[in-house]
């Protein structure tokens, strides 16, 4: 860029999840005072007024580089998708000016921009139109660096009162013209590229907000420096060369809201990932301990605790409160299972917390915002009791170490206070046929349970192979949104087989090749296999693949979902010989795609023994032939599976269907019904 002072370049990267205005006077001020940066934008999925806003805003801009994504990465994933797509571009790493929307430069920041050139130099914000009101302007940019005391002093709200008194060095920010002893935030950041080719991207385990909190922290450590700089055009006007929305600071969503209280609880998660969470120690877990303590001594979080607690006993009417928990919110089947119950639960009237104990993850995103969310380590077994009135409540959760600690404990307290709570694990994990499936520790746990939800009958069986478990088990079958169906599109004999699924060894994909390789001689050559996914074996089995097989049996990498991969998909192949329930076949078979797939867990059962996908037994090479040859010479008969393979998961297998048979098992363990419970029993297989 012509006058650029680094010599590097500057990419222009705005990650836009909301409206287009505030986009728009973002957009608006990069090209007035920058022009001939590069931009590139990414716009999250948002509500269909706002995407259709946004497309137009792209229409009229065709110099930006636009990204519209299918679903929400998050911001900190889409940050580092865009840096690495703007230094693809220009093949090396460059500075960047991160922008949040609504942010407006009023100015080139050429001082900024100079001071992001000398060596050493890591990060720069520029000094912001200051707020008339604020004492002290740098507060809107400058932060103290991350501790445990300081973090807690300003959850409290209690900077200002500390300023200027002894230890409140800790609060400190220096005025601009110097290196911070600190962070910068607010919406407007330079990065060097000096410091990126150092220190990398950003940690995407924050998922939506700290990422850049903990990159300065990181360079800082490392012996970079960071600088808060006026330019010096503004001495006297107090001018600035960006203005904040919000008089200086973000702007949020409306105080007392659902989508308020997310954003608070998504940055209580950050500081707690932040000061360090790992193993279940560190600052970050004291953090989310003592803010749960500020929340019950401060007055004005009592109230608040006390309006929140009377609206969501009024929205409850007598509805139990669930817990959920899960180790992290990344993407998985089982953690979906649990997004996707919370959603339909809260939909329903429950009171609903989601307690994530290591980490968040992509699936906050598809959180209902009236479900409540916190991180926090196992041994808190704390739900903040605004968020579940009434006496009763129910813990669902995963078979893990971490989470039946959580639940044991939790039921444990309520109960000493008079509660009626209940643990309720669900267990999605496949069973091991040759030895117990869970330690002699984790089978005493569950025997102690209220109840124990599996998928399938034949799952309970072969968990309970080996080991005896709790005495009432109900089955719940995991669900998925109805989907539309996609007809079937195979013709004149070549069809496409295809995988979706995570890579690794056992799931078989080699196996599948050489069944499909083994048609050639029988005359059928009109086959492809595509595999989605991504795993740690990919790289291996695709090396793995025979060189005369590559032109059609093709590793396409990570897929953005179903949809994206059935596309490409006439049958789902699933020739796995360990799996308990395996959802793909589920998004598969709604959707009308057939579905052939290995004896395994409750796959008989999901296929209808045969009668809505077809069921491969045993798993060898010959078998899976033998079954892809019966598929291919009678394409009227798949397209007959796929319909019926639809029809009985759109009966069985939906979300809908999945939340009822969860509130027929709290009606159970509860014994009680409550309003909008469905009618008739759970499926009980034992007790």
């Amino acid at each position: 860029m012509e006058g650029d002072p680094t010599g590097t370049g500057l990419a222009v990267l705005v990650v836009s999840a909301g409206a287009a205005d505030p986009l728009e006077r973002t957009l608006d001020g990069v090209a007035k005072h920058l022009p001939g940066a590069r931009v590139l934008v990414w716009c999250q999925p948002v509500a269909p007024a706002a995407d259709d806003d946004r497309a137009h805003l792209a229409t009229d801009r065709p110099e930006v580089d636009w990204t519209f994504a299918e679903a929400d990465a998050g911001r900190v994933a889409a940050r580092n998708a865009l840096a690495a797509r703007a230094d693809a571009a220009t093949d090396t790493t460059g500075d960047l000016l991160l922008l949040d929307p609504g942010v407006e430069l009023l100015g080139p920041l050429a001082a900024a921009r100079a001071v992001l050139a000398r060596p050493g130099v890591a990060a720069v914000a520029p000094m912001p139109e200051p707020d008339p009101a604020e004492q002290h302007p740098w507060d809107a940019v400058v932060r103290r660096t991350p501790s445990l005391v300081g973090d807690l002093v300003a959850y409290a709200g209690a900077e200002e009162r500390l300023r200027g008194r002894p230890g409140s060095e800790l609060l400190a920010a220096p005025p601009a013209g110097s290196a911070v002893d600190g962070v910068l935030v607010g919406g407007c950041l330079l990065v060097s590229a000096a410091a990126r080719a150092a220190l990398g991207g950003f940690d995407e385990d924050f998922f939506d907000r700290g990422e850049d909190l903990a990159w300065q922290r990181a360079a800082r450590a490392a012996g970079w420096t960071v600088h808060l700089v006026a330019d010096p055009e503004d001495a006297g006007r107090r001018a600035g060369q960006v203005r904040l929305p919000g008089g200086g600071i973000a702007a949020g969503a409306v105080a007392g809201t659902d989508a308020a209280r997310r954003e608070a609880e998504l940055e209580r998660a950050a500081h707690v990932i932040l000061l360090g969470n790992a193993g279940h120690r560190g600052a970050g877990t004291v953090y989310a301990a003592g803010t749960r303590v500020l929340d019950r001594l401060r007055p004005a979080a009592r109230a608040a605790r006390r309006r929140r607690t009377e609206h969501v006993a009024d929205r409850a009417a007598g509805r139990p409160g669930v817990v959920i928990t899960s180790n992290n919110l990344v993407l998985g089947g089982a953690e979906r299972q649990r997004i996707l119950l919370a959603n339909e639960l809260v939909a329903r009237g429950h009171p609903v917390t989601v307690v994530c104990l290591k980490e968040l993850g992509r699936y906050v995103t598809e959180l209902d915002p009236r479900v409540r969310l916190t991180l926090q380590p196992f041994w808190q077994p704390v739900v903040d009791t605004a968020d579940l009135p009434g006496d009763d409540a129910v813990v669902v959760g995963g078979v893990t170490n971490t989470e039946m600690g959580f639940a044991l404990a939790w039921r444990a307290a309520g109960r000493a206070r008079g509660q009626r709570r209940r643990w309720l694990p669900a267990t999605h994990d496949p069973a091991e046929l040759d030895r117990p499936t869970y330690s002699a520790a984790q089978a005493r746990a569950l025997r102690a349970a209220d109840g124990l939800v599996v998928l399938s009958r034949q799952h309970h069986v072969d968990l309970t192979r080996h080991q005896a478990l709790t005495g009432l088990v109900m089955v719940v079958p995991n669900g998925i949104p109805e989907p539309g169906a996609l007809p079937w599109r195979a013709t004149d004999g070549r069809i496409r087989f295809g995988m979706l699924t995570r890579i690794k060894a056992y799931k078989n994909p080699l196996l599948l090749a050489d069944a499909l390789a083994a048609l050639d001689a029988r005359g059928l050559t009109g086959w492809s296999l595509d595999i989605f996914g991504d795993g740690p074996d990919k790289a291996d089995l695709e090396a793995r693949t025979p060189a005369h097989l590559a032109d059609r049996v093709r590793w396409r990498g990570r897929s953005s979902g179903p949809d994206h991969a059935f596309a490409e998909i006439d049958v789902l192949c699933v020739p796995s010989g360990f799996e308990a329930f395996p959802l793909v076949m589920v998004e598969a078979m709604a959707r009308g795609v057939p579905v052939m797939a290995a004896v395994s867990g409750a796959i008989p059962e999901m296929l209808d023994d045969g009668r809505a996908g077809v069921v491969v037994d045993p798993l060898t090479r010959a078998a899976w032939t033998d079954a892809l040859e019966a598929v291919m010479r009678d394409p009227a008969g798949s397209a007959a599976l796929g319909a019926a393979g639809r029809e009985r998961a759109l009966a069985n297998y939906t979300a809908t269907a999945m939340t009822d048979q969860y509130q027929r098992a709290f009606v159970r363990v509860l014994d009680r019904v409550f309003p909008g419970a469905p009618e008739g029993p759970p499926r009980i297989l034992r007790g």
